[in-house]
């Protein structure tokens, strides 16, 4: 028996699972000056009298990590970039890096040591509980410049966290990586002192089972090493909305899903079975970091989003200011909009309708003025689906199978979830000329994609069998080679061996393993090959544990 918790912006949801069935669920009101507040109540709700024993896993997703960066809600961070010769990111991270002499060639060889003197400037101004980043360009390749900043940190000034980049992201990508040690540290404290209200809010209910937190990519963590990569929280709510449809509705054909709930509807695409992820990694406030995420995109229209007249014209959000009229609220919205045309079934008619009146210009009926802002919300939707369409299409190639194939994707399908997702898919659908599902239980898709994701980590390994050594720069490891030939099967054994033992200690099975990455260079001297460079970098495939009955989905042409 598993339970999901997802935390949105208007509600909070939580469902238990038992035998690919949904056997309770329920709706909170988040409440967004207390998080913790709003999930003990979902959880109380959803326990009743369910005993301890029968929960395998508790799986969250949550907004703390995305309020917190959208709020600028972060701790101060300093941070330390040792970049060498090249590019200076001094105008491309987010805040202005201390920038350390030092450095680690592209084959993993110190070619320059660090500076201690700057180590100490930096030290002389910071404090005992101070919070870290440290970033060096080839790290990945040797973790030692890192590790030696970090214990002179932590011996001179005992910081409350340091962040290393080459633990944050195993691939190469300076900047990305950089970025992604900052939000990373950045956002730790608020995810630690989450993490704690959880587990104390969990013992004092008496519940033992393991924690699972979602990430950007669809997989989940352990609640214990999530502490130590909060960053990997970013997108986890529309990510669950995507967990959630892959447990409810098989796709087989390309698609795009909307997870439309009060404040914004989410957007993925899907093809061959799946979602589609973001290139290169996902962008955090216009930064480029080195975060796995689904490819998403998210536009201000959702059910409580306001409708207004602005210069004559209906006007549908991204202002919210509460629940729809229908719901008593005060002022009118989508979803007063979507009951008065009855395309929703929920809420008061009337109200809905009185809601409308607010908005309707004389002589133009209240079911004509309802028509025009929900067909106003479903073209801001289609627009927002254009645009991410666009990008796609755009992104430059890498492989030649892409060259091959055409890369432009072309929907056949429109999936939608969420609260609003009954009245605005269909229309979203007709103006795209493409028919449309909306799955059972589709109100709770989010807290179904938290209960159901599937643990998952990474690992990257390096070889380089010139110098006859290896590192895996998630875990700061860098050894010999444990024989003189060594091809690219070898290294992916390796990474499979050391993923495996990785996912071991942190009680997940990997079964599922896939290829994130891989290459193989060779090193010429003198005319003559003398060795090989070779990555490789392996993840638990994201998936869901378990398929919810579908049978009864509703789908339209």
């Amino acid at each position: 028996m598993w339970l999901g918790i997802d935390v949105g912006g208007t509600f909070t949801d939580a469902v238990i699972i038992d035998k690919g069935e949904i056997i309770h669920q329920v709706k909170t009101p988040t409440t967004h000056d207390d998080l913790l507040q709003g999930i003990l109540e979902a959880l109380d709700q959803v326990l009743r009298e369910k005993t301890n024993a029968e929960f395998e896993r508790i799986s969250l997703s949550t907004t703390i990590v995305t309020n917190a960066l959208i709020q600028g809600k972060l701790d101060q961070v300093a941070l330390l970039a040792v970049s060498g010769p090249g590019i200076d990111i001094t105008d491309k991270t987010p805040v202005k890096p201390h920038l350390l002499a030092g450095y680690i060639d592209h084959r993993g060889r110190e070619t320059a040591k660090v500076a201690v003197e700057e180590l100490e400037g930096i030290c002389c101004q910071s404090t005992k509980n101070s919070i870290f980043a440290v970033s060096g360009k080839f790290a990945v390749r040797n973790p030692e410049q890192e590790i030696e900043i970090a214990h002179y940190l932590q011996e001179h000034v005992n910081p409350k966290h340091i962040t290393l980049g080459s633990k944050i992201a195993g691939t190469l990508n300076f900047l990305r990586r950089t970025n992604t040690a900052y939000y990373n540290a950045a956002v730790w404290q608020t995810f630690e002192d989450f993490a704690a209200a959880i587990e104390d809010a969990l013992v004092q209910r008496h519940i033992t089972a393991p924690v699972y937190m979602l990430k950007a990519d669809g997989g989940t963590l352990p609640l214990e090493t999530a502490k130590e990569l909060p960053v990997e929280a970013v997108f986890t709510g529309p990510a669950a909305s995507v967990l959630g449809i892959m447990a409810m509705s098989k796709i087989s054909v390309p698609a795009v899903s909307l997870d439309i709930g009060g404040t914004t509807t989410d957007i993925a695409l899907w093809k061959d079975g799946g979602p589609l992820f973001a290139g290169r990694g996902a962008s955090i406030d216009g930064y480029p970091t080195s975060v796995r995420a689904f490819r998403l995109k998210s536009v201000g229209i959702g059910g409580d989003s306001l409708v207004q007249r602005v210069n004559g014209q209906i006007k549908v959000g991204p202002m919210r200011l509460g629940p729809a009229m229908a719901f008593g609220g005060n002022a009118p919205t989508v979803t007063d909009a979507l009951l008065a045309l009855g395309l929703i079934s929920h809420g008061d008619k009337n109200l809905a309708l009185q809601a409308m009146e607010k908005v309707a210009l004389p002589g133009v009926t209240l079911a004509e003025t309802a028509r025009q802002a929900a067909e106003a919300a479903a073209e801001e939707i289609c627009r927002a689906i254009q645009a991410m369409l666009d990008d796609q299409a755009a992104e430059p190639v890498y492989r030649v199978e892409d060259i091959i194939h055409e890369a432009r994707l072309q929907p056949e399908l429109v999936v939608g979830v969420g609260g609003g997702a009954m009245g605005l898919v269909s229309l979203v659908a007709k103006r795209l000329k493409l028919g449309y599902e909306v799955p059972p239980n589709a109100m709770v898709a989010n807290a179904v994609g938290a209960a159901v994701a599937k643990p998952t980590m990474a690992i990257t390994v390096r070889v380089d069998t010139e110098q006859g050594r290896y590192t895996v720069a998630e875990l700061s490891i860098s050894k010999p080679l444990p024989q003189r030939k060594f091809n690219l099967q070898d290294t992916r054994e390796l990474a499979a061996n050391y993923l495996t033992a990785r996912a071991k200690r942190a009680g997940i099975t990997a079964d599922k393993i896939e290829e994130l990455y891989t290459e193989e260079f060779n090193i010429v001297r003198g005319f003559q090959t003398v060795g090989k460079i070779i990555t490789c970098s392996l993840q638990i495939k994201p998936d869901v544990l378990a398929y919810l009955g579908n049978e009864g989905r509703n789908h339209h042409d």
